[in-house]
């Protein structure tokens, strides 16, 4: 990245800080708000659990229409878009007296997120970094911020919310936003001009997917469900074997720092990454970590399992974006990476409830050991996927 303009790279990292914000306001905030949110509200856990839910949905249904519009050159007017709908969705939820209202506020907060969060910050990414080798460096680079949210915003969240109240979080997370809505405006849109904008023909929202975007929706989908499987289940499962509370949230926090060096192994690599180092490594490091954390008997070891799980993670997430538009062309990427987005978020959204009935069922080692064996199972079609549009057969459409 170091010869790339300096405005272009001091972009790239303030997207980076701007994802990181938005992601710790948005959507790690809610962890942080849920036991305050219950007891103020009168609602149940259930309950208010469901309007995460909801919004998690409302972000997934809307991701293969905001990745058409990202492919049409609308990514600044979409985090405009976004950044509007996000402040209305936290005030409604800062202002909630009952379900209703909350429930509205996170529906809105779901599609921000959608306009938000990593979707648009990759297509301004991968269409202002024309460079192939620089381009995996800049996705990188935005998620390595990123990836800090969830340490940074949720011990942060937790202390304004114990010292003064949840909804006082709520609307300083308000405030934060309108600060990313000037940063992005000022200093990061006008340094990220969408280059690769192709000249499309009226399409029909619903075209047949290409080759191997179902494997691509089965290689990520399943990472999905394992994180947040993992995320959901690692401390009741620490606390089971004698490990004691804050032990275990330790362990679960080190989840976020745990995908940070393998970004950094992108970014700080030297010359080009191989596509075929985003296919299986990051699969297999996930699987190992999972099988790792089942085996353990020590929350030493079982650290040691999230790490690796982690490491995989963190190098999953810029795979996706760069594997798609590697495969099906830069015009194209916002449309496909919106389809495999979707898959992965009705799991995102599935996953904790699914995980959590499970393992009630049969216990969480046996669940955990399950998800570690079906990410196994997804190596062999991660080693089938081609590393260009050439070796698919794909028209390059849009390809630079």
């Amino acid at each position: 990245m170091n010869s790339m303009p300096v405005a272009l790279r001091r972009a790239i990292w303030l997207l980076g800080l701007c994802q990181c914000v938005l992601w710790g306001v948005l959507y790690y905030s809610f962890s942080v708000l849920l036991m305050p949110m219950e007891t103020s509200l009168g609602l149940s856990r259930m309950a208010v659990a469901g309007a995460f839910s909801v919004g998690l949905g409302a972000m997934a249904a809307a991701a293969p229409a905001i990745g058409r519009w990202l492919d049409a050159g609308h990514a600044a007017n979409l985090t405009r878009l976004g950044v509007g709908l996000a402040i209305l969705g936290l005030l409604l939820v800062a202002l909630a007296q009952g379900a209703a209202m909350l429930y509205l506020g996170w529906l809105s907060i779901g599609i921000a997120m959608a306009m938000l969060l990593y979707e648009p910050a990759f297509a301004l990414v991968i269409r202002a970094v024309t460079d192939e080798g620089h381009r995996l460096k800049a996705l990188a680079a935005v998620t390595v911020l990123g990836g800090l949210a969830s340490t940074v915003f949720l011990p942060l969240l937790a202390a304004i919310v114990e010292r003064w109240s949840w909804r006082i979080a709520v609307l300083a997370c308000v405030g934060v936003v309108m600060l990313i809505a000037w940063t992005m405006e000022r200093y990061v849109v006008p340094a990220l001009p969408a280059a690769h904008v192709a000249e499309r023909k009226e399409e029909s929202a619903r075209l047949p997917w290409p080759p191997y975007l179902a494997t691509l929706v089965a290689i990520f989908a399943s990472g999905t469900l394992a994180s947040m499987a993992l995320t959901t289940l690692l401390i009741p499962l620490l606390i089971e074997r004698g490990a004691s509370a804050p032990v275990a949230a330790f362990v679960l926090a080190a989840l976020g720092l745990a995908q940070v060096p393998g970004r950094m192994w992108l970014l700080r690599g030297r010359g080009r990454v191989s596509p075929g180092a985003m296919k299986m490594p990051p699969i297999a490091l996930q699987a190992i970590g999972l099988l790792g954390v089942v085996f353990a008997r020590s929350p030493e070891w079982v650290a040691a399992g999230v790490a690796v799980f982690g490491l995989g993670a963190g190098l999953q997430t810029p795979a996706r974006p760069w594997l798609v538009q590697t495969l099906y062309g830069v015009a194209d990427s916002g449309r496909w990476n919106g389809e495999v987005a979707r898959v992965q978020g009705f799991a995102r959204a599935a996953a904790p409830v699914a995980a959590a009935g499970a393992a009630w069922l049969v216990g969480t080692s046996f669940v955990l050991a399950g998800i570690g064996g079906l990410l196994a199972l997804t190596l062999p079609l991660a080693r089938r996927l081609p590393t260009s549009a050439a070796q698919s057969r794909l028209p390059g459409t849009g390809r630079t």
